[in-house]
């Protein structure tokens, strides 16, 4: 009863209820800029970056929900500029090339080939509505030719300065870098295979 009475708690307070007066326009919030620093890692060789998205992340909408529960909802009043799937490819090439070339397809079947998915991407609130973070969960596959040279499962939580959709774009773009940096890290340390005529 507690998480159910939180879950309608919230969905009052934070859907923007406007009963009795004209919408205002939706606030619309992207990543900014990618101005933090990164760790200092080796240069290496270009890549191609295929990236994808839970159907849900291809809409502009600022999700959150409510510890594990299974109803996610979207701020009414608030929009992503870009689908979270382009904000967060963006952030990963822009990162990515810090240490390598980052191309949109294969150059020849030896080019390293990094496989992304984003599977979430939200503003979750504990259970009595006190606290949030950000998430960004991400699965990365490298391949060379046609062999499986690694996997990773990325995990980065933020917690959220306040506990309204402003609150929670903050903790998603720290999360967002937070992820990206732990992949740059994680292609740095993946060995490298060697090279084999043909792919």
């Amino acid at each position: 009863m507690k998480m159910r009475s939180a879950v309608l708690i919230l969905t009052l307070a934070l859907a923007g209820c406007g009963i009795g007066r004209v919408a205002a326009p939706p606030s619309v919030f992207d990543l900014g800029l990618d101005s933090r620093p990164t760790p200092a890692l080796p240069a290496r060789a270009p890549l191609a970056l295929v990236f994808q998205a839970v159907p849900s992340l291809s809409d502009t909408g600022v999700i959150w929900r409510v510890g594990d529960s299974a109803a996610p909802k979207a701020y009414a009043s608030y929009r992503w500029a870009s689908p979270p799937a382009d904000l967060v490819r963006q952030r990963l090439t822009e990162r990515l090339s810090r240490q390598g070339p980052v191309l949109d397809e294969r150059v020849t079947l030896q080019t390293p080939q990094l496989q992304v998915s984003l599977s979430q991407f939200e503003q979750v609130f504990a259970a009595d509505g006190q606290s949030s973070e950000g998430r960004v969960l991400l699965q990365a596959v490298l391949l060379s030719g046609r062999s499986v040279v690694g996997q990773t499962r990325i995990e980065a939580r933020a917690p959220a300065p306040a506990q309204d959709a402003q609150g929670g774009v903050a903790a998603l773009r720290q999360a967002t870098d937070d992820a990206a940096d732990q992949l740059a890290q994680w292609l740095a340390t993946t060995p490298k295979p060697a090279a084999r005529p043909g792919g």
